[in-house]
């Protein structure tokens, strides 16, 4: 008894280290800003006070396959505001994610400093943490965080062999985020018919696996069959190649990356094989062991996220209207290579070392992690004193963007929807309380709704086609927000008005420099509200 005592206690500090180096990196970083995070919070707020912006398009969208995450952390906005529920949120998920890479470390057989060094490598080496199609694991706090935090419980309890708990994981991991929770159920489904099958002879036992995972994404079921039946409108533009090819080329479309984007799959593919041949090696003597079939399996596994991924690879020259790549082909292993190689690279030098060289190994370690530690308290604390001025340039607000959002927020009614920037602020709806048309960021999640999103986009530009033509081996986003930007700020007064007409719409906003034939109701150095006449 005493001695699981003690396992559990020191598990505990091992999740409180881990915990507290990710906090140093990412827990004051950016908040509500230049992440995910400055529209999902707001959504969750919108869902749980449909009072607050009752007119704004986007934010009255169905929950959809975010229904989990906005029920749980909508009240939170409400009550605390979106910053404390940012920074809790991203406690909570920072604590699950460490548990899961804690317990996946010692199941590795890997001691805390080694395992410190392999996530600082996977989250600080390379700067998207993905491989090639940015994908991330930690950061801001939204739908996507929770499905890879029970993700890798999910893993953890599948190398045990605890498939039961696994299911249970995954279809969490399912109903915070479909595709993740998705792709990976598939994945583990292919690793246990490959490795493990002759677990799964008693039918009874598979189909209470099954029902359990179905129980536990009983929040993606919706999501997935209204994906699959819903009515999709047929016009120039299909809602999937505006979503591919125009909004998230860098996660979904390949043809678009830069040249040399596998550089860094084959330094992680090197990386894998450099730690099994040393396992191995290592090992050979003790290949029964415990710790030796989990970085087998582990190993495996991470291939096996690879199919997904090279499927996609072969997919994209001949899906021209995205109508695959929208389902994220790269996402798993995007993040599962980079991660567990270097999770299995600390643990293959750890093992390589025995008496005074392991002692040398994991002195190492712990000075590399001091100066990581030095040089991200540095930083925290930068970010500390930033919050004191929140919302600030860490959420990307000047001083005068700031000072008009407040005369919106108390000089107009709250019902009135103005008109901004398709482009810019992206941060406008949080700070005046106030609906606004379209921003060219913040993409429905619904395929019927994409249609509507092109159309208000184009009327914000001057009824300009912003899209470039259709050339999908370029990532032409830079372009599509200069021309809309370029369109929004060429309008001329009477297609302001028609704009006011068709919105029922009071206020538009622009800058200094771009004045119009119509009423100010505000004006500073940088902006300016015109109101109709």
């Amino acid at each position: 008894m005493k001695a699981e005592e003690i396992n559990l206690k020191t598990t505990g500090l091992q999740i409180l280290a881990v915990t507290a180096f990710l906090g140093l990196g990412f827990l004051l970083k950016g908040n509500v800003g230049n992440v995910n995070e400055v529209y999902a919070l707001p959504l969750a707020k919108q869902f749980a006070d449909p009072t607050w912006v009752p007119g704004d398009w986007y934010y009255n969208e169905p929950a959809g396959y975010r229904l989990l995450f906005v029920a749980l952390f909508g009240h939170l906005a409400v009550a605390w505001g979106l910053l404390a529920t940012s920074i809790i949120g991203r406690l909570i998920y920072y604590i699950l994610i460490s548990s899961g890479l804690v317990l996946l470390g010692r199941k590795l057989g890997i001691s805390l400093p080694p395992l410190l060094v392999g996530i600082g490598l996977f989250l600080f080496v390379n700067h998207y943490q993905g491989m090639a199609a940015q994908e991330w694991l930690v950061g801001g706090v939204e739908s996507k965080s929770f499905a890879y935090s029970f993700l890798l419980f999910a893993i953890y309890l599948m190398l045990g062999g605890q498939y039961r708990l696994m299911a249970l994981m995954l279809g969490l991991s399912a109903s915070f985020h479909v595709l993740v929770g998705g792709w990976a159920f598939l994945a583990i489904v292919g690793w246990l018919l490959w490795r493990r099958r002759k677990d799964f002879v008693d039918i009874s036992y598979v189909g209470s696996v099954f029902l359990i995972y179905l129980v536990g994404s009983g929040f993606a079921i919706l999501p997935v069959l209204q994906q699959l039946f819903n009515w999709t409108p047929t016009g120039t533009i299909q809602p999937s190649y505006l979503y591919v090819f125009i909004r998230a080329p860098h996660h979904l479309n390949p043809l678009s990356w830069d040249s040399d984007w596998w550089l860094l799959p084959s330094a992680y593919l090197l990386a894998l094989a450099i730690s099994w041949f040393l396992l191995k090696r290592q090992q050979q003597s003790e290949e029964s062991s415990p710790e030796y079939i989990a970085r087998k399996s582990l190993a495996e596994f991470t291939l096996i996220t690879l199919v997904p991924f090279v499927l996609g690879l072969a997919i994209a020259p001949f899906d021209t209207q995205g109508k695959l790549l929208q389902y994220f082909f790269f996402r798993l292993g995007d993040i599962m290579l980079p991660l567990n190689s270097c999770l299995l690279l600390v643990c293959a030098l750890e093992q390589s070392f025995s008496g005074r060289k392991r002692q040398f190994f994991s002195l190492s370690c712990i000075l590399l992690l001091s100066i990581a530690v030095s040089i991200l308290s540095v930083n925290f604390y930068h970010s500390l004193l930033a919050l004191t001025q929140f919302p600030s340039k860490e959420q990307g607000v000047e001083p005068e963007w700031q000072d008009m959002c407040t005369w919106i927020k108390t000089n107009t009614p709250h019902d009135t929807l103005i008109i901004s920037p398709p482009v810019e602020f992206v941060n406008f709806t949080w700070l005046t309380d106030r609906p606004t048309i379209a921003k060219f960021r913040l993409t429905p999640s619904v395929s019927a709704s994409l249609a509507e999103w092109d159309e208000r986009l184009r009327d914000l530009s001057g009824n300009i086609n912003p899209w470039p033509s259709k050339d999908n081996k370029k990532d032409k986003r830079s372009e599509i927000r200069q021309a809309l930007t370029a369109g929004y700020y060429s309008l001329q007064t009477p297609q302001v008005e028609s704009l006011m007409l068709k919105y029922q719409s009071n206020y538009f906003v622009t800058r200094t420099e771009y004045q119009l034939e119509l009423p100010i109701a505000y004006q500073n150095s940088k902006f300016i509200i015109h109101n109709s006449k």
